[in-house]
C-alpha cells in the first residue's frame, strides 16, 4: 500500500469526527468544558474542515470505492466515533449538568447520603409545635415519619446514597452531584457497547450507543444526580459481563447485580435474565458456578435492603414509598399503557420511535430463532411488565423508568447492520451507519432541546439560590414553609421546614400562631405555580394573601420567590421591602 493510500482511512475518520462535532453544535449549541479550556462553537469551520478532510481522503484512496472498502475492513471509524461520542457526552454533562441538588429526588438522595455518613438516619422532628399532630408536616420531600412519629427517616433505597456518601468523602458535594451521574452515564454507554458488539459488531453497537446517548429521557436523567442512570448502568453492565465466560467477568456481573438491586430494589426480578445470560455463556466449571455467584450477590443485596427497610420503616417488606401492594396493581396497566404511549410521542422523535418498534420486533424474532437472544429480550419485556403495573405518574420524564427497555430495543435493528458488515455488501456498512446515526442523533437532540433538557442547570439553580439566601440573609431561627423546596431549602440553609403543601387550614393557623408566640419568622419559599394551588386549598386570607413584596426572587427559567411573614406588617404600615434579584448561575 502506498503512503498516500495509508493516509486515506485516518483522513476519512477525521472528516467523520469533524462532521459529528459540527452536527452536535448545530443541534444543541456550543460545547464547552471550562475546566480544561475547551470551547467549540463554530459549526461552519468544522463543516469546512469536514469537506477538506473528505476530499483529501478521496484523493489519497484513489476513488470512493477503495475508500469504502477501507472503511468496511476497519474497526477504527467505529471505535473513534465511540470515543468521540463519550467525549462529547462528557462535555455536554460538564457544560449543562446540574451543579446543585434540586427537587424531591436529587436533594433527598444527597440528604440521605449525609445521614448515612453521620450515622443519623432517624432525625428527631426539628420543631415542637403544640397541636400540630401530623408528623408528615415536618417530613421534607425525600423523607417520611418513622414508626414512632417523632422522627423522620429517608424514603429512598440505600444504593445511590451510599455511592454519593463515598463521593462526598472523596471530593465533596461537587463530586457527588456532578461526577457520580456523569460516571454512571459513561458506564451505561460503555456497557451498551460491550453488550451489543458480540451480537451486532462495532457498527451495530455504535448505533445502539448513539441512540441511548442522545435519547431525551436518558439525557435528562444523566444531567442531574438521580438513580435512573446508575441503575441502567448497573443492569447493562451485569448483562454484558454475564455474557463473558471468565471468572473476573462473572464476578463483575455479580457486583453489578448487587449494585443494581441496592439502587432500584423494585427491579430485583431482572436478576433472572442475568442468570439466564450467564447460564448460556461458556461451559465447564465457570459456567456452572457463575449463576451461583450471581444468586449469592442478589440474595445479599435483597437482605441488605430488607434490613434497612426493617430498621427505617418497621418491616422488611415496607419500602420508603409504601408496600408493594400499594405500588403495584393490575388496575394501573391500562392507564400506564396510555401514558407511556403519549410520553413516547411527546419526548421521542418519529424516526426514533420507528427504530424502537422495528428493533423490538426484530429482537423478539431473533429470540424465537436463537436462544442466545432470549435473556436480552426477557430483560426488556420484564422491565415493561414491572412498570406497566406500577403506580401512574404525570410527566414524560417518567420514561426514565423504562430506560432499560428503551436501550435494549434498538439491538434488533443493530443486528442487521452487523450482518451487512459481514456480508458481500460490506462496503456500504459505513455509509448506512452514518446515515442512521445522523437520522437518530440530530432529531433526538433537537427534541431534547425543545423539551428544555439542556436548561437543567439553570432550572435547578433556583433551589440552591433560595436555600443560600435563607441561610445568609434571614435570622438563624427562621422556619421555612415550602413544598417543592422542602428538601433543598433545609439542605442548603440548615433551617427547619414545614410542608405547607401538606397542611390543613387549621394546621396552617396553628403554625402561624405558634411562630408568632415564639417570635420565629416564617419564610415562604414557593415556585411560581404554588401560591395559586395553596390558596385554592387553604384560602386566600392571612399569610397566603402574599400581599407584600417578596424578600428575594429568582425569575428565570422558573420563578421562585421568598416571602418573610414579618415583612407584611411593615409593608402594610407604609414601609418599603427591598426585593433581591437572584440571577447568577454558578460556574463550578
Amino acid at each position: 500500500m502506498t503512503a498516500p493510500r495509508r493516509l486515506a482511512l485516518p483522513l476519512a475518520v477525521l472528516a467523520w469526527c469533524a462532521l459529528v462535532i459540527a452536527s452536535l453544535v448545530l443541534a444543541i449549541g456550543p460545547l464547552a468544558v471550562p475546566a480544561i479550556g475547551l470551547s467549540i462553537s463554530h459549526a461552519s469551520r468544522l463543516l469546512g474542515a469536514t469537506a477538506a478532510l473528505a476530499l483529501a481522503a478521496l484523493w489519497c484512496s484513489r476513488g470512493p470505492g477503495a475508500l469504502l472498502d477501507d472503511l468496511a475492513r476497519s474497526r477504527t471509524p467505529y471505535i473513534a466515533t465511540l470515543l468521540l461520542l463519550l467525549g462529547a457526552s462528557g462535555a455536554l454533562l460538564a457544560s449543562h449538568g446540574a451543579v446543585n441538588v434540586g427537587g424531591a429526588d436529587s436533594a433527598g438522595y444527597l440528604a440521605q447520603a449525609q445521614r448515612w455518613r453521620e450515622g443519623r438516619l432517624h432525625q428527631a422532628l426539628p420543631l415542637q409545635v403544640p397541636d400540630l399532630r401530623d408528623p408528615w408536616a415536618q417530613a421534607s420531600l425525600g423523607t417520611r415519619p418513622d414508626a414512632s412519629g417523632t422522627a423522620t427517616v429517608p424514603t429512598y433505597p440505600p444504593g445511590l446514597p451510599w455511592l454519593q456518601a463515598a463521593a462526598l468523602a472523596l471530593g465533596g458535594e461537587t463530586t457527588a452531584v456532578r461526577v457520580v451521574p456523569a460516571v454512571a452515564a459513561m458506564v451505561a454507554l460503555l456497557a451498551a457497547w460491550a453488550l451489543v458488539v458480540p451480537h451486532a459488531g462495532p457498527a451495530g453497537a455504535l448505533l445502539v450507543v448513539t441512540f441511548l446517548a442522545t435519547l431525551p429521557p436518558f439525557l435528562f436523567q444523566a444531567l442531574q444526580p438521580m438513580s435512573d442512570v446508575p441503575a441502567l448502568a448497573a443492569w447493562l453492565g451485569a448483562m454484558a459481563l454475564a455474557a463473558r465466560p471468565t471468572t473476573p467477568a462473572r464476578a463483575g456481573a455479580a457486583v453489578a447485580t448487587m449494585v443494581a438491586i441496592l439502587v432500584r430494589p423494585n427491579l430485583t426480578p431482572l436478576v433472572l435474565p442475568v442468570l439466564w445470560q450467564a447460564s448460556l455463556s461458556g461451559s465447564g466449571r465457570v459456567a456452572r458456578r457463575a449463576p451461583l455467584v450471581i444468586v449469592a450477590a442478589a440474595v445479599v443485596a435483597v437482605l441488605i435492603v430488607a434490613s434497612v427497610q426493617a430498621s427505617l420503616y418497621g418491616s422488611p417488606l415496607q419500602s420508603g414509598y409504601g408496600r408493594a401492594s400499594e405500588l403495584f396493581s393490575p388496575t394501573y396497566v391500562a392507564e400506564n399503557v396510555r401514558l407511556y404511549a403519549a410520553w413516547l410521542r411527546e419526548a421521542v422523535p418519529i424516526f426514533t420511535r420507528v427504530l424502537l418498534a422495528a428493533g423490538g420486533l426484530c429482537l423478539v424474532w431473533h429470540s424465537w430463532r436463537q436462544p442466545t437472544w432470549r435473556p436480552l429480550s426477557a430483560m426488556a419485556i420484564l422491565t415493561l411488565v414491572l412498570y406497566a403495573a406500577y403506580v401512574p405518574f404525570d410527566s414524560w420524564t417518567y420514561l426514565r423508568f423504562v430506560l432499560l427497555a428503551l436501550a435494549v430495543a434498538p439491538v434488533g435493528v443493530a443486528v442487521w447492520i452487523g450482518r451487512l458488515q459481514a456480508g458481500r455488501h460490506a462496503r456500504w456498512t459505513f455509509p448506512v451507519t452514518v446515515a442512521l446515526l445522523l437520522a437518530v442523533a440530530l432529531p433526538n437532540l433537537q427534541r431534547a432541546r425543545a423539551l428544555s433538557v439542556f436548561t437543567v442547570r439553570a432550572t435547578e439553580y433556583r433551589y440552591l439560590a433560595a436555600g443560600l439566601f435563607v441561610r445568609d440573609h434571614l435570622p438563624a431561627d427562621t422556619v421555612i414553609l415550602a413544598g417543592q423546596h422542602s428538601a433543598s431549602a433545609p439542605y442548603y440553609s440548615g433551617r427547619p421546614v414545614v410542608r405547607v403543601d401538606l397542611l390543613t387550614p387549621q394546621g396552617l393557623a396553628v403554625v402561624v400562631s405558634w411562630a408568632t408566640r415564639a417570635g420565629r419568622p416564617l419564610a415562604l419559599v414557593l415556585d411560581e405555580a404554588e401560591p395559586a394551588t395553596l390558596r385554592a386549598r387553604l384560602g386566600r386570607d392571612g399569610l397566603l394573601a402574599l400581599n407584600w413584596p417578596p424578600r428575594a426572587e429568582i425569575s428565570r427559567p422558573v420563578a421562585t420567590r421568598i416571602w418573610v411573614d414579618v415583612d407584611r406588617s411593615t409593608y402594610l404600615a407604609g414601609g418599603q421591602i427591598r426585593t433581591t434579584r437572584l440571577t447568577d448561575i454558578p460556574r463550578r
